[in-house]
C-alpha cells in the first residue's frame, strides 16, 4: 500500500538497481581491450503499479536483464573475413620467402648463369684446342650446379618450415575445438530463462575466431545454445558436447573419427586452399613444393634442370674430346632393380568408364579412364586409355603396353595340288620366314587347303622356328622377341588369323611385317592375311595388358573395395601379403621385379629401343684405326642393363674376328666399358639415346634440380670435353669445334620436352617459372591489402554496436552515481519521514 513504507522500497529498488548499472559499466570499462569483448547495458523497466484510491501508484524501477550488444550477422562475415585474411596471410608470407630464392632481378640469378653457361660453349667452339676456355666452361657448369642446388635446398626448407606451421596450427585446431565444447557445456548449464551467459558467449566467440584464423569454418547454434562447428566439406569438428581432432598424415590433411567400439577411422579433408585460413595457405603454397607434381614450382625448376642435362648430354655424347678413351669409362646413371607388375584388363568390363581420382597411387590422382569396347576379347581400348591416364601425372609409376598385331583369317589354298611346294617368304623384323605350302593331297593334318586351322598353324609355327633360330644364332647381338599364334577370337584375333606379339611385358618395340612375296609369283602370299607395315603399341595393337614399372615401392588406392581394381586386373590379391578385396595393393621389387632394367633409369623415356643403335669407333694404342668403320650396337629390343653389356660384346667380336678389344660389364647397376692394354675406343652417332640415358661420355650427371653436377670424368680431364665429332674416315682433331657448335643451338631450340609435357625454349620455361612466382606473389599481396581493409572495416562496423567506448561509459557512471545518490537520499528523506511519525505517535 502507499505510505512511507513504500517511499522506502522504490528507494531500495532504484539503489540496488543503479548499483548493478555502476557495476556493468564498470565492468564494460575493465574489458575494454580483451578480445572479442561485447558491451553489455542494464535493461530497466518499471515495477508494477499499486492501486490507490487516487489511482495506480508507480512502484519505481526494477533490472529486467543484462544485454549483449551482438550483431551475430557482422560477427559471422567478420569470420569468414579472418579465414580469408589468414589464408593470404600465410600464401603471402611464404611467397615472401620463394620469391627471394629465384629471385632474378640482381643479374645474379639463373638467367645470368645460363647465359655464361652458353657463351663458355660458344668460347670453346671458338677456340676448342685451348684448355683455358674448357676450364672456364668446367667452372660455370659448377657453379650452376650450386646455384640449382642451393635453390632446390631452399625450397625443400620453406616446404619443411610450412609442416612446422601445418603441425603446430593443427595442434591449435585441436586446442580450441575443445575449448569450445568446454565452453558449450558451461553455456547451455548456466543458462536459465533470460539470463545468458555473456561473458561466456564472447569468450566462445572469440575461440571460433581463433578458429575462422587457421580454417574455413561455419557454425549454427542450437536450442541450448551450444555450437556446431563445421569444415567447407561438412564435417564436422565440433558438436555440441563433443569434437574431432585433425592431423597430417601421407601429405594430406586428415580428420579422426573413434567410435564407441573404440575403431578409429579417418578421412582426407583436403590439401589446398579449399580448407581455408592460415592452414589452407599453408598448404597452398606447400603444394607448389612438392617433388615429383611437374605443374609446381620445385618440379618446374625440377623440369627445367632435367631438361637441360638431357638436352646437353643428349648432343654431348655423339662427340668426343681431343683424344679417345683408353680407360674403364663408368656409367654415372644407374639402372635400378625395377619392380613389374603385369594386368589384364578385364574384356568383360572394358566399355566401362572410370571416374577420375578413382584411383590414387602414391597419394597422387589418377584422371578417368574412358572404356572402349573389346575387341576379339582384348581390351584394347581401355587398355591404351588406362596407360595414358596413369601416365600423365608423375606418379613414380610408369605404365606401358605390350604391342600386338593381327591380321585377318587366313584364306586355305585350293583343291590340292594347287600351289603345292610354292614359297611364301616374308620377314618379321628383319628374321626371314620362309614357308613351304604343303598341299599334295596326302592326308588332311598337312594340307593347307583345309581346314584353315591347319593353314595357319603350320605358319604360325614357321614363324616361331624361325625366329628361335635366329635368337640361338651367337652371331646376332640380341633377340627378336616376338611369338606367333593362332587366333581364336579371344587372343586378339580373329578365328584362323596370325597373332603376333612381343614377349617382354610393356614391351612397345615395333613389330614389323616387310617383304612379303611368294615363289613363283602367284600371290597366295595374301592367303596369310597380313599386311605389310610397322605396328607399335597403340589403341587396337595391344595386348589388353597393362605393365606398371617402377624403382620404388608404391600402393594404388581404388575405393573401398577391388571392383575398380578388378576393371584393370588389379584386384583379389596379387601377392600372398594383399589380403584382396580392400580396393588397394601395394608392389614393390621383392614382389616381382627384373634386375638392373632399363626402365630403372631416370631418363627411361628417352631410349629408343625400337632399331636404335650405337656406333662405336676402335683404335690401336698408336692412334690409327683397328677397323675401317664404327661397330654398330644394336640396342633393338633390350631390356636389361647386361642385355645392352651382351649386344656390345657380341658386336665387338664378330667385328674384330672374335677378339675382345673392348668389353661391357654390368657394375653395381652401372654400365661399364673396358679396352684392353691394346686399343681405345671413341662414340660415333648414337640414335637410341642409351649413353645419355646411361651417363657415359656426358657432360653433366644427375636428374633434377638438387643433383645436377658436371661430370667427375670431365671434371678431372679436360680433355675429355666433346666439342669434336668423329668424321666419316674415324679421324679425332682437337681443333674440331663441331659438337660444341650444336651444343650452343640448344639455347635457342623451341622443341625442348618438359617432365609433363610442356614443349618450348630453355631460358623460355624457367623464366615463365619465375613470372609465375612473382605474379602469385603480387596477387597474394594485393588482395591481402584490400581484404585487410574489408577486415578493417567490419572490425569498426563491429565497434559500432559491440565495441566499448570509454567515453560513453563515463558519461554512463556519472549518470548512474546521481541517480544512486538521489535514490540514497530519498531512503534518508523517507528515514527521516518515518522517524517523525513514530515520535508523534509516541507522544
Amino acid at each position: 500500500m502507499a505510505g512511507i513504507t513504500h517511499s522506502l522500497s522504490i528507494a531500495k529498488e532504484a539503489l540496488l538497481t543503479h548499483q548493478v548499472a555502476v557495476q556493468i559499466a564498470s565492468h564494460n570499462i575493465a574489458n575494454v581491450d580483451t578480445p572479442g569483448y561485447s558491451r553489455q547495458t542494464l535493461e530497466v523497466g518499471a515495477n508494477s503499479s499499486v492501486p490507490t484510491a487516487i489511482g495506480n501508484l508507480g512502484s519505481g524501477v526494477k533490472a529486467d536483464s543484462i544485454l549483449r550488444h551482438y550483431d551475430q550477422f557482422m560477427t559471422q562475415r567478420i569470420f569468414n573475413q579472418s579465414s580469408l585474411l589468414g589464408n593470404l596471410q600465410a600464401q603471402k608470407d611464404s611467397m615472401r620467402v620463394i620469391e627471394t630464392v629465384l629471385n632474378e632481378t640482381q643479374g645474379t640469378g639463373l638467367n645470368s648463369l645460363m647465359s655464361m653457361f652458353w657463351d663458355s660453349w660458344q668460347e670453346v667452339s671458338d677456340n676448342p684446342d685451348i684448355q683455358a676456355t674448357r676450364q672456364s666452361l668446367v667452372q660455370v657448369g659448377e657453379v650452376i650446379s650450386s646455384q640449382l642446388d642451393y635453390m632446390n635446398e631452399e625450397l625443400t626448407k620453406i616446404k619443411y618450415d610450412v609442416a612446422l606451421a601445418l603441425d603446430t596450427a593443427l595442434s591449435d585446431v585441436n586446442y580450441l575445438s575443445a575449448q569450445v565444447t568446454q565452453l558449450n557445456i558451461q553455456i547451455t548449464s548456466s543458462e536459465t530463462g533470460n539470463n545468458k551467459a555473456n561473458d561466456l558467449r564472447d569468450q566462445r566467440d572469440e575461440v571460433i575466431r581463433q578458429l575462422s584464423e587457421l580454417l574455413d569454418i561455419s557454425y549454427i547454434e542450437n536450442s541450448a545454445g551450444a555450437y556446431t562447428v563445421m569444415l567447407p566439406d561438412g564435417h564436422p569438428i565440433v558438436d555440441k558436447t563433443e569434437y574431432w581432432k585433425l592431423s597430417w598424415e601421407d601429405n594430406s590433411l586428415k580428420w579422426t573419427n573413434t567410435n564407441a567400439s573404440g575403431i578409429t577411422f579417418t578421412s582426407t579433408i583436403g590439401s589446398g586452399t579449399e580448407v581455408g585460413g592460415k592452414i589452407g595457405g599453408w598448404l597452398e603454397v606447400r603444394g607448389e613444393l612438392i617433388e615429383n607434381v611437374p605443374t609446381n614450382y620445385l618440379g618446374r625448376l625440377d623440369a627445367f634442370a632435367n631438361a637441360l642435362i638431357r638436352e646437353v648430354n643428349q648432343q654431348f655424347s655423339q662427340g668426343v674430346g681431343t683424344v679417345a678413351f683408353s680407360a674403364d669409362v663408368l656409367g654415372k646413371s644407374m639402372a635400378s632393380n625395377t619392380s613389374v607388375l603385369t594386368t589384364t584388363v578385364d574384356a568383360t568390363t572394358a566399355a566401362q568408364n572410370i571416374q577420375e581420382d578413382t584411383f590414387i597411387i602414391n597419394n597422387r590422382e589418377v584422371g578417368r579412364i574412358d572404356g572402349a569396347a573389346a575387341v576379339n576379347g582384348l581390351a584394347m581400348g581401355k587398355t591404351y586409355n588406362a596407360v595414358n591416364a596413369i601416365n600423365a601425372p608423375v606418379l613414380g609409376v610408369t605404365a606401358k603396353m605390350t604391342t600386338l598385331v593381327a591380321g585377318a583369317a587366313v584364306t586355305p589354298l585350293g583343291a590340292p595340288p594347287l600351289n603345292d611346294g610354292e614359297v611364301i617368304s616374308f620377314e618379321i623384323n628383319g628374321v626371314a620366314v620362309n614357308y613351304t605350302v604343303d598341299n599334295d593331297g596326302v592326308g588332311t593334318d598337312d594340307s593347307d587347303a583345309l581346314p584353315a586351322t591347319t593353314f595357319a598353324t603350320n605358319v604360325v609355327n614357321a614363324i616361331n622356328a624361325a625366329i628361335s633360330a635366329y635368337n640361338a644364332s651367337v652371331a646376332n647381338p640380341t633377340d627378336v622377341t616376338i611369338t606367333a599364334a593362332v587366333g581364336d577370337g579371344t587372343n586378339g584375333g580373329v578365328l584362323n588369323s596370325i597373332v603376333l606379339r612381343n614377349t617382354n611385358a610393356g614391351d612397345e618395340s615395333n613389330i614389323i611385317i616387310a617383304n612379303l612375296l611368294s615363289t613363283p609369283a602367284s600371290g597366295i602370299e595374301a592367303n596369310l592375311g597380313l599386311t605389310a607395315g610397322t605396328y607399335n603399341a597403340d589403341a587396337t595393337h595391344n595386348t589388353g595388358e597393362i605393365t606398371l614399372f617402377s624403382h620404388e615401392p608404391y600402393e594404388v588406392e581404388g575405393g573401398i573395395d577391388d571392383r575398380f581394381l578388378d576393371q584393370l586386373g588389379m584386384g583379389g590379391g596379387l601377392h600372398v601379403n594383399d589380403p584382396g578385396g580392400d580396393g588397394r595393393f601395394t608392389w614393390s621389387f621383392t614382389e616381382g621385379g627384373i634386375i638392373n632394367s632399363l626402365q630403372g633409369y631416370k631418363y627411361a623415356d628417352e631410349l629408343q629401343t625400337d632399331g636404335g643403335s650405337i656406333e662405336i669407333w676402335l683404335y690401336n694404342k698408336n692412334g690409327t684405326l683397328a677397323l675401317p668403320q664404327p661397330v654398330s650396337i644394336s640396342m633393338d629390343r633390350v631390356v636389361t642393363l647386361q642385355d645392352v653389356a651382351e649386344s656390345i660384346n657380341v658386336s665387338i667380336t664378330n667385328a674384330s674376328g672374335g677378339a675382345s678389344w673392348l668389353t661391357a660389364s654390368v657394375y653395381q647397376n652401372q654400365l661399364r666399358l673396358t679396352p684392353d692394354v691394346n686399343h681405345d675406343f671413341a662414340f660415333g652417332t648414337d640414335n637410341s639415346n642409351m649413353l645419355q640415358v646411361a651417363g657415359i661420355n656426358t657432360f653433366f650427371t644427375g636428374y633434377s634440380a638438387g643433383t645436377l653436377e658436371v661430370n667427375e670424368d670431365v671434371v678431372n680431364n679436360l680433355d675429355l670435353i666433346a666439342a669434336a665429332r668423329v668424321n666419316e674416315f674415324g679421324e679425332i682433331f682437337k681443333g674440331d669445334n663441331t659438337n660444341a657448335l650444336e651444343i650452343t643451338k640448344i639455347q635457342r631450340a623451341q622443341d625442348v620436352t618438359f617432365t609433363g609435357g610442356t614443349t618450348g625454349n630453355l631460358d623460355g620455361f624457367y623464366n615463365s617459372l619465375i613470372s609465375a612466382v612473382g605474379s602469385k606473389g603480387r596477387t597474394v599481396n594485393t588482395e591481402y591489402e584490400f581484404n585487410e581493409m574489408v577486415s578493417n572495416q567490419l572490425a569498426a562496423m563491429r565497434d559500432d554496436v559491440s565495441g566499448v567506448s570509454l567515453d560513453e561509459e563515463m558519461a554512463n557512471l556519472v549518470k548512474f552515481q546521481h541517480a544512486y545518490s538521489a535514490a540514497a537520499r530519498l531512503i534518508t528523506i523517507s528515514d527521516e519521514m518515518l522517524l517523525a511519525l513514530i515520535n508523534t505517535v509516541n507522544r
